[in-house]
């Protein structure tokens, strides 16, 4: 039998090991973050006042309204912080089991993906079973990531950055960093 607090946001969001889906709270969030989404999408980018309104309701409360071009795929937007001035293109997909802050002036590119979560890899019945684990992400301000750039948990990318299209963040970047490849690196440092 599963501990009822197994799954909760508290639990999710530390970087402990949960279980989803369980806990009444978190399904119940999760669905109606769905349906959010959903509504968001089917808009097909024509009514920006009802987009404005819908993204109030799915990000944290202390988040900025980004420009947006859906379709969008988003998880726990409420664990999702936003500045001033971000840009989120076509087909983003964000993980948000963890907190996602995206600092001011972040532009993210189409089909970039923000992945706060995983499963454990050192315990194949975790993993069996359905245990996952999350990671908070961090975008530093005026940070861009060209298209289909991938980040994965736990990783903090500086201020001032440019990610190169295709590339999967594995690890922390300095500010002022280009990132290329995959795993992207720095190749190197940005003026000004």
């Amino acid at each position: 039998m599963t501990h009822p607090d197994t799954g909760s946001f508290e639990r999710m969001a530390s970087g402990q090991c949960f279980m989803p889906g369980v806990n009444e709270e978190v399904r119940a969030e999760h669905q109606r973050g769905f349906r959010l989404v959903k509504e968001l999408n089917e808009l097909q980018n024509t009514d920006h006042e009802r987009a404005k309104e819908i993204l109030r309701a799915l990000l944290s409360p202390e988040s900025e309204i980004p420009g947006l071009h859906a379709p969008l795929n988003l998880e726990f937007g409420r664990n999702v912080t936003v500045g001033r001035g971000v840009f989120i293109n076509f087909g983003a997909t964000i993980l948000a089991q963890a907190r996602v802050t995206l600092g001011d002036r972040v532009m993210l590119g189409p089909n970039c993906s923000l992945i706060t979560v995983g499963h454990p890899v050192n315990d194949h019945e975790m993993r069996a079973d359905g245990w996952e684990i999350a990671k908070p992400i961090t975008i530093g301000e005026n940070t861009w990531f060209g298209a289909n750039v991938t980040v994965l948990p736990g990783v903090t990318i500086g201020e001032d950055c440019v990610v190169g299209a295709n590339t999967l963040v594995t690890t922390d970047i300095p500010d002022k960093s280009l990132v290329l490849g995959s795993p992207g690196r720095v190749v190197r440092k940005l003026e000004g």
